[in-house]
């Protein structure tokens, strides 16, 4: 009896190393993402977190890769699968020539941001001539200047004095140094500003000024060799989204893990700021993608004739939305 329980024992050893060496019984892997320590990202650190990537059964392994060029880089070299990145970097380089890049999704699509300053600006139009702080031509703060000046017939370029500053946080640095007059942010550090006694002069926000300013990103070779994983991780991206818009306790607490900030105040204002901006059905807006377009046309001149549609695959969105998917997880609410 002893001999046969070992030999079945043996047996069920060899047929489990089999299905392993064909793959049968692995969890599928995929190596993703994000690019900044902010809130917009946070449904990829849900995502990890609170288990829907192992819900959808997706063993994920999540990087933090701390710049949209390089993440781009990363997914034509098949180091990593998918990542959710800021829409300028990508939108640049498919223009440029990067045909193997593919938007597959979109959970920000408007800009979220103000100009905050000193307390004698008292209007959009009194920043002519003044000195305004950025981080980086090319960041989505430049991006937003850019858009948002141009509804009050307003050049930064020509009409104020643009200031590179390295970083957002520089901002309020520059602002107490004397360095700047204004600065363009986002959300946590328009609040603190406004803490600090400055005042916001424009809020970006409430022009509602579609961008693709937060999107999923992958290439068309990994569309093709791994469908089924990218739809399971859209699925569960798709209800990271859900619990980031609705519980605002366990968001709170994931948001602090990565970001390093303890302050409830200014990761509830963060949250809050981002939840006005995030897609529920991760379906991309091609007037997000125009807008930035027609920004870089002067330095991509591809990109004039450029259309939306080539920048996206939105085979995913259509799953989430023709699966019922996307009702089941929302009801009325979508």
């Amino acid at each position: 009896m002893a001999t046969l329980d070992r030999l079945v024992a043996l047996l069920s050893l060899v047929f489990t190393l089999g299905l392993a060496q064909y793959g049968f019984g692995q969890t599928p892997a995929l190596t993703v993402f994000y690019t900044a320590p902010v809130v917009s990202m946070a449904p990829m650190w849900i995502a990890k977190e609170a288990g829907f990537f192992k819900k959808h059964g997706l063993d994920v392994r999540l990087v933090f890769i701390a710049s949209g060029p390089v993440g781009t880089t990363s997914l034509i070299a098949g180091e990593t699968d998918v990542g959710v990145i800021g829409g300028f970097a990508p939108l640049r380089a498919i223009a440029s020539g990067a045909k193997e890049l593919t938007i597959i999704g979109q959970s920000k699509t408007l800009m979220v941001g103000s100009i905050v300053g000193k307390n004698d600006i008292a209007s959009v139009r009194e920043l002519k001539g003044k000195r305004l702080g950025i981080d980086r031509i090319g960041s989505n703060p430049d991006m937003y200047t850019i858009a948002a000046l141009a509804r009050f017939q307003m050049d930064p370029m020509r009409d104020l004095q643009y200031i590179q500053m390295g970083t957002t946080s520089q901002g309020i640095a520059g602002l107490k140094a004397g360095a700047v007059d204004a600065f363009t942010t986002t959300p946590p550090y328009d609040l603190i500003a406004l803490r600090l006694g400055y005042r916001t002069i424009l809020d970006i926000t409430t022009l509602k000024i579609p961008f693709a300013a937060t999107v999923l990103l992958s290439t068309r070779n990994a569309v093709a060799r791994k469908q089924a994983d990218l739809a399971k991780f859209t699925r569960a991206y798709a209800e990271a989204v859900h619990y980031f818009l609705t519980n605002s306790a366990g968001t709170a607490k994931i948001v602090a893990q990565y970001t390093k900030v303890e302050d409830r105040e200014v990761i509830a204002h963060a949250v809050e700021a981002e939840g006005r901006a995030m897609e529920k059905n991760l379906q991309v807006d091609p007037k997000g993608i125009e807008l930035i377009l027609g920004l870089i046309a002067k330095s991509v001149p591809q990109a004039a004739a450029a259309r939306p549609q080539d920048f996206y695959d939105s085979r995913f969105t259509a799953d989430l939305r023709d699966s019922g998917f996307l009702k089941r997880l929302w009801g009325e609410a979508l």
